[in-house]
């Protein structure tokens, strides 16, 4: 995922610069697990895998933590991937490779045709959103519409996503969360109390995400030329709006991770976002609230 329109970015020497630390940085790089503007944190397809012929479902996970409830529009583009996997054929017309269009917070495709002689192929989804201003369309020398849309006036941010389309017994399918709690706490759809802590006494919380049993599959690789079989590994992002985590994802056999809550009072979002490493994916969201003497 990327930002573009109103977004700040570092140019790669800089960045390079600041992992290698081969020079003082004059802006601190946020973690990825902080949401502190409007980001796209997920895309999810009803089916990672589908069949010639069916319908996919699509829909995206936002945060929007500043927003207060903007509108924010959608334009969503499929488009069949040629041998060069360009992304920009989802914009061009020309190239014949879209399969469709959407303006809406769900969008749908009917998966093509196999390409004849192949027994699979890539579809890919590509979700432009912008929070509180409109599309513009760029144009080039000569006043002709060039490249993706951008967002005036507002906050952008794109994402893409993959379907693969071909013919099988057995496919991916979405893993499932079963529950997510803080520190043994279930988290669901009403905010959860904690006491807020003060300068030096907030201690790390522990958030446990559990799977479903289904969620981890088994499915055949083929390696060196000979089938073997492999089992997923789930792992779950984590994002908030507020505090730390010690790391941004955890996964396979454990997804736990601790997080830090800020100091004094405070509202924290959180999103939670399940990935299979296949193109499965699910998410859930919660809000904490920590509370003042």
């Amino acid at each position: 995922m990327a930002a573009f329109a109103k977004s700040r970015r570092l140019g790669l020497p800089a960045v390079l610069a600041c992992v290698l630390g081969a020079a003082a940085c004059s802006e601190d790089l946020p973690p990825q697990s902080l949401v502190d503007k409007f980001r796209v944190l997920g895309v999810r397809a009803d089916l990672p895998e589908a069949a010639p012929g069916e319908t996919v479902r699509v829909d995206a996970l936002l945060a929007d933590p500043f927003g207060e409830g903007r509108a924010v529009s959608h334009l969503w583009a499929a488009c069949v991937l040629g041998p060069a996997a360009d992304p920009d054929d989802c914009m061009d017309p020309g190239a014949g490779g879209i399969i469709g269009l959407g303006f809406t917070p769900e969008f749908s495709f009917v998966a093509p045709a196999l390409p004849e002689g192949e027994d699979s192929a890539q579809v890919l989804v590509i979700l432009l959103v912008c929070a509180g201003g409109t599309f513009a369309l760029p144009a080039a020398d000569g006043g002709e519409v060039s490249g993706f849309p951008e967002c005036s006036g507002g906050d952008g941010a794109t994402a893409y996503k993959r379907v693969t389309v071909r013919e099988a017994a057995e496919r991916n399918h979405n893993p499932r969360f079963a529950d997510v709690a803080l520190d043994g706490a279930p988290l669901g759809s009403e905010p959860l109390a904690l006491p807020a802590c003060a300068e030096g006494e907030c201690r790390a919380r522990t958030l446990t995400a559990v799977a479903t049993p289904e969620s981890v599959e088994t499915f055949i690789e083929i390696a060196f030329g000979e089938p073997v079989e492999r089992r997923e590994g789930v792992y779950v992002s984590w994002f908030a709006t507020s505090g730390s985590f010690e790391r941004i994802r955890s996964g396979v056999d454990n997804l736990e991770v601790g997080w830090t809550p800020p100091v004094g009072p405070a509202t924290v979002d959180f999103w939670f976002v399940l990935h299979d490493g296949r193109g499965g994916t699910d998410w859930r969201s919660a809000r904490v609230v920590l509370v003042g003497d």
